[in-house]
C-alpha cells in the first residue's frame, strides 16, 4: 500500500515538475519573441527616419532611388485622378474610439501609366450595418501626400475576402489583396499601397501610422513574461520545499 502511495506521489511531483518547466520555458520564449520584435521595431523606425531624411519626393524621383531600398516609409507627393466609381471601404477601422471604415481606392497617376492604391483615411460607419458611408471623391485631378507601405499588404483578418466578383461598388472588404482588385478593377495596380498624410477633410480622415507599438512596450512585455517565469520557478521551489517538510 505504501509502495503504491509512493509511485503516486512520485508521478504527482513529475507531472507538476513538467508542467512547470514548460509553463516557464513558454514564458522564455514569448520574452525572448518580445525582444526580437523590439528590435525589428527600432530597426525599422531607424529606417523610416532615413527614408524620410530624403524629404518629401515626387513619384518620378522615388522611382529613381536604388530597387533594393524597401519604400516602406518614404512621403512622395502624388497627383492623379482618383476613381470615384470603384472604391473600396476597409471594415473594422477605430479613430479616436469611433469604429468606420477606411477609403481605399485607385489613383491614375498623372503622366504615368500607373495606378497607385491609396488609402484616403478614415470615415464614419452608419448605424445600421446595412448602410454604407457616403464618400465624395473628387473628380478632378487630386494632388496629395502619401506615406508608402511595400511588401505585405494584407492584415490579419477571420474572414476570407470574397473571391468571386460582382457589379457593386463600393465593396465592403476585411483585407488588402492586390491581386483581387487587380482582378475586380482589371487594372493593373503596382505593389505600394499609398496612405495619405494631413489633416482630415470633407473626403476622410487620415490616420495611418508606420509602426503602432512602439520597442520599449515590446520590451515592457519581455519583462513581464520573464517576470512570471521567475515568479513560477520561485512558487515551484517554495511548493516542493514545504512538500518535504
Amino acid at each position: 500500500m505504501q509502495l503504491i502511495l509512493w509511485r503516486k506521489q512520485k508521478l504527482s511531483s513529475i507531472i507538476i515538475l513538467c508542467v512547470v518547466v514548460i509553463v516557464i520555458l513558454v514564458c522564455l520564449r514569448l520574452g525572448y519573441w518580445q525582444l526580437q520584435r523590439a528590435e525589428n521595431k527600432a530597426l525599422q523606425l531607424t529606417q523610416i527616419a532615413e527614408l524620410q531624411e530624403q524629404g518629401v519626393l515626387s513619384w518620378k524621383q522615388m522611382h529613381q532611388l536604388p530597387t533594393k531600398w524597401n519604400k516602406t516609409g518614404l512621403h512622395v507627393t502624388v497627383t492623379g485622378m482618383l476613381d470615384t466609381e470603384q472604391y473600396w471601404l476597409l471594415d473594422n477601422q477605430v479613430y479616436q474610439g469611433q469604429v468606420g471604415y477606411d477609403v481605399v481606392t485607385l489613383l491614375k497617376l498623372t503622366n504615368s501609366d500607373d495606378n497607385l492604391l491609396v488609402n484616403l483615411g478614415w470615415v464614419k460607419a452608419p448605424i445600421s450595418r446595412e448602410q454604407l458611408p457616403l464618400v465624395h471623391l473628387p473628380a478632378s485631378p487630386f494632388t496629395m501626400t502619401v506615406q508608402l507601405k511595400q511588401g505585405t499588404l494584407s492584415g490579419f483578418t477571420l474572414q476570407k475576402a470574397a473571391q468571386h466578383i460582382d457589379s457593386n461598388w463600393p465593396k465592403r472588404i476585411q483585407i488588402i489583396d492586390l491581386a483581387l482588385f487587380t482582378q475586380q478593377t482589371g487594372r493593373n495596380i503596382v505593389e505600394f499601397m499609398g496612405y495619405r498624410q494631413g489633416d482630415g477633410d470633407n473626403i476622410a480622415v487620415p490616420h495611418y501610422k508606420a509602426v503602432v507599438m512602439s520597442p520599449e512596450k515590446h520590451q515592457a512585455y519581455a519583462v513581464q513574461w520573464f517576470l512570471i517565469a521567475v515568479a513560477c520557478l520561485v512558487i515551484a521551489i517554495f511548493a516542493s520545499k514545504k512538500k518535504e517538510l
